[in-house]
C-alpha cells in the first residue's frame, strides 16, 4: 500500500452517497416504503396482485415460465461423498416442487420469503419444509435489512420492525436495487392489462346478452285496448323465456335477427391486445401473435429460445435459495461453511443431442465414465458395463 494512500483519503473505504445525507424520508421514518406505485395506492396490499392470478391467460404464462425451471434436473455436488449423500437425501425429502415454485414467486411479486421448518432427527437439525410467507408481513429498514413488520390497530406501520432470527428465513428477490430492495414485480406490469381486459370482457358479455338473441316484434290491430297491449307484451316475454305462447288470430308476431355489430370485434381485439401485453411482460414474447414477418415454425423456435434464456436466469434464483438452505444445514450441524452446492441442469433430448455428440467424441478418443452414463442417460449402474 502506498504511503500516499495510507496518509490520504480513507473515504475510499466508506460509503459516501448515503440516505442519511440526502434522503429526507430517511430522517423522518425508520423503514423504507415499497416504491411500487400500484401497491402504494392500495395501502400496500399484495392481494391486488394475487387476485390477478385468477386470469387464465396470465396464469398460463406464469406456469409456462416456471416450468422452464421446474422441469430441470437437480444435481448436488461436493468433494465429500458422505456429505453429498446427506444433502441429496435432504433435498429429496423436501416437497421440492412446491418449494421451488414458491421461490420463483419472487419473479412475479418482487420477493419471496420462505420460513424454514426445522426438526431434530438423529441428533441433527434437518429442514423438512420451507413455508412461503406473505410479502406484506415484511419491510426493509433504512439499511436495506429485511424485518418483520409491525401492525397497530389492524394496520401495518412504517417502522423498522422486528429483526429476523438467523438460519430461519430464505429470502429470494428479483432484480433488487439500492432504491428498491423489495425487488421488481412482473405482476405490476400486468396489473392494468388484466384490469382493462376484465372490464372489456364484462361489457362484451353485456352486449352479447343484449344483442345476441333475436328480437320479437308483436303487431296489434288499431282497435286493441291498453290491456290487450299489456297482454301481448307479457306473452312476448313468456315466449322469450319458454319459447311457446298463444296469441289471438289477428296478432302478428315477427322474429327479427340481431344485426351484426362490429363493436363485438372491438371487444375481442381489446382482449387479445391485453393478452399480448401480459405475454410480453411475463415471457418477453407473444409467440406468433406479433411475429408477423416469420412463419409459425420460426416463431415457435424463437419463442422456445427466449424461454430457454429466461430459464437460465430464473434457475439461478432457485439454486441460490437451495444453496442457502444447505449452508444453514451444514453450519448448524457441522460448523462448516463449505456446503454442497445445488445445480439445476436442463434436460437434454437423449436421442437428438446426447447420442450423436457422444458418438462423435468417442470416435476421436474421448472415454466417458460410468457416472457420466448414469447421469446423462438415466441408467442404473447395474444395467451396463464399460469396456
Amino acid at each position: 500500500m502506498s504511503k500516499k494512500f495510507k496518509n490520504g483519503n480513507m473515504k475510499l473505504l466508506k460509503e459516501f452517497a448515503t440516505r442519511e445525507k440526502l434522503d429526507l424520508y430517511y430522517q423522518l421514518f425508520s423503514a423504507l416504503p415499497d416504491p411500487d406505485a400500484i401497491l402504494a395506492e392500495n395501502n400496500y396490499d399484495y392481494n391486488i396482485y394475487r387476485d390477478l392470478l385468477t386470469d387464465p391467460h396470465l396464469m398460463s404464462t406464469i406456469q409456462q415460465r416456471k416450468m422452464q425451471v421446474l422441469q430441470m434436473e437437480l444435481e448436488v455436488n461436493h468433494n465429500d461423498e458422505k456429505l453429498k449423500s446427506k444433502a441429496i437425501e435432504l433435498i429429496n425429502n423436501l416437497p421440492i416442487t412446491k418449494v421451488m415454485g414458491e421461490i420463483l414467486d419472487c419473479v412475479f411479486f418482487g420477493m419471496s420469503i420462505g420460513e424454514i421448518e426445522w426438526k431434530k432427527i438423529n441428533d441433527e437439525l434437518v429442514p423438512v419444509d420451507v413455508v412461503s410467507k406473505p410479502q406484506e408481513w415484511f419491510i426493509f429498514n433504512r439499511d436495506n435489512e429485511l424485518r418483520l413488520r409491525k401492525r397497530i390497530n389492524g394496520s401495518y406501520v412504517f417502522e423498522e420492525g422486528e429483526k429476523l432470527p438467523d438460519f430461519k428465513f430464505i429470502v429470494s428477490r428479483y432484480h433488487p436495487t439500492y432504491t428498491n430492495p423489495y425487488g421488481e414485480k412482473i405482476l405490476s406490469r400486468c396489473y392494468w392489462a388484466v384490469t382493462f381486459k376484465r372490464s372489456g370482457v364484462e361489457f362484451w358479455q353485456v352486449m352479447m346478452e343484449k344483442f345476441g338473441m333475436p328480437y320479437l316484434i308483436g303487431r296489434y290491430p288499431p282497435s286493441a285496448t291498453e290491456p290487450d297491449k299489456d297482454t301481448l307484451l307479457e306473452n312476448l316475454e313468456l315466449m322469450i323465456e319458454n319459447q311457446t305462447a298463444i296469441f289471438p288470430d289477428s296478432t302478428v308476431i315477427e322474429i327479427k335477427e340481431s344485426p351484426q355489430y362490429d363493436i363485438g370485434q372491438l371487444y375481442e381485439n381489446l382482449a387479445k391486445f391485453h393478452n399480448n401485453e401480459v405475454s410480453k411482460a411475463v415471457l418477453t414474447v407473444t409467440l406468433t401473435t406479433e411475429l408477423q414477418n416469420v412463419g409459425s415454425y420460426k416463431a415457435a423456435e424463437i419463442h422456445r429460445e427466449i424461454l430457454g434464456y429466461l430459464g437460465i436466469t430464473d434457475k439461478k434464483i432457485v439454486e441460490n435459495a437451495l444453496n442457502v438452505l444447505l449452508e444453514y444445514y451444514c453450519y448448524l450441524n457441522y460448523g462448516m461453511t463449505d456446503a454442497p452446492k445445488v445445480v439445476l441442469r436442463k434436460k437434454e433430448n437423449v436421442i437428438e443431442h446426447s447420442t450423436e455428440r457422444d458418438k462423435a467424441l468417442s470416435e476421436i478418443g474421448v472415454r466417458f465414465t460410468k457416472e457420466y452414463f448414469v447421469k446423462r442417460y438415466n441408467l442404473e449402474e447395474g444395467e451396463f458395463t464399460i469396456q
